[in-house]
């Protein structure tokens, strides 16, 4: 429940850096995918911008948790920006990952949404050369080849990796295979199944722009658990509860306690009986 050790990390620097003062804080889109936490963001002070052009000398600029494209670090230091990295340090091992890879002119294949930005951050270290997969189908487009090396997205599915990988396989004769799936989120989508056989019901508390919590609701539709898919818990409605005796929650890694505690306030003043 709640934040994730990188969101968490990633929150606490953002405290610190804007309460230092000193200088304008922004960020180049949400720094997490939580709309209410990045709103609280904005009433602190940090200001959310399209682009570096918009930031000056001696401003600070906020990496989001996600990361960015080295080029972008690399202009905003040509630029005098000052830069607060907030990057998850398991998505800095994908950035690792695969710059050696790139180095060492190896094929990078990255497995996730190309839409993604910690998916744009990562490929951004392969200097260009990044093939981004995201089907079964894709990977079987793949031109055979000798020699690559693989990176997941660290929210991504472990299911529908595996199955790529396996197609991969049969069409590189010498594949490197980093697993960088995150495991807080695969440790709690296992919890959220387990949960799921104790209740009648699951609410899936995050952001929509969140993929491991759309994950998260998806897996359960899957699975033919009745679930609902809320943001906030002005969003609850009574009739959903029809038949039910006992409710579950679960969150996504980037959901305040706050939002957490309102859902349970919410779901406390419902009648039983109803």
């Amino acid at each position: 429940m709640g934040y994730c050790f990188g969101v968490k990390r990633a929150m606490s620097i953002i405290d610190e850096g804007i309460s230092s003062g000193g200088s304008r804080v922004y960020t180049i889109g949400d720094v997490i995918h939580n709309r209410q936490a990045v709103e609280r963001l904005k009433i602190r002070g940090m200001v959310p911008v399209g682009s570096l052009d918009e930031i000056s000398e001696g401003d600070t600029l906020v990496v989001r948790a996600h990361g960015v494209d080295p080029k972008i670090l690399e202009m905003a230091k040509l630029r005098k920006i000052r830069i607060l990295d907030t990057t998850c340090p398991f998505v800095g091992k994908s950035h690792d990952h695969v710059k050696k890879l790139a180095d060492e002119s190896s094929q990078v294949i990255i497995i996730g949404d190309a839409s993604h930005p910690e998916v744009r951050g990562i490929a951004g270290r392969a200097y260009g050369g990044a093939l981004i997969i995201d089907s079964t189908e894709e990977a079987g487009l793949v031109e055979v080849s000798r020699k690559a090396g693989v990176v997941i997205q660290t929210t991504y599915s472990r299911d529908k990796a595996m199955a790529i990988i396996e197609i991969l396989k049969k069409r590189i004769s010498d594949l490197t295979v980093f697993d960088t799936i995150c495991q807080a989120t695969m440790l709690r989508r296992e919890a959220t199944l387990e949960l799921a056989r104790e209740v009648d019901m699951i609410l899936v508390i995050g952001g929509r722009e969140s993929s491991n919590t759309r994950r998260l609701y998806q897996m359960c539709i899957d699975k033919g658990i009745k679930a609902r898919f809320i943001e906030t818990a002005g969003e609850i409605d009574p009739c959903w509860f029809k038949g039910c005796v006992r409710v579950g929650l679960t969150t996504g890694t980037s959901t305040p306690d706050w939002v957490i505690e309102e859902v349970l306030a919410r779901l406390s003043t419902i009648d039983p009986g109803t």
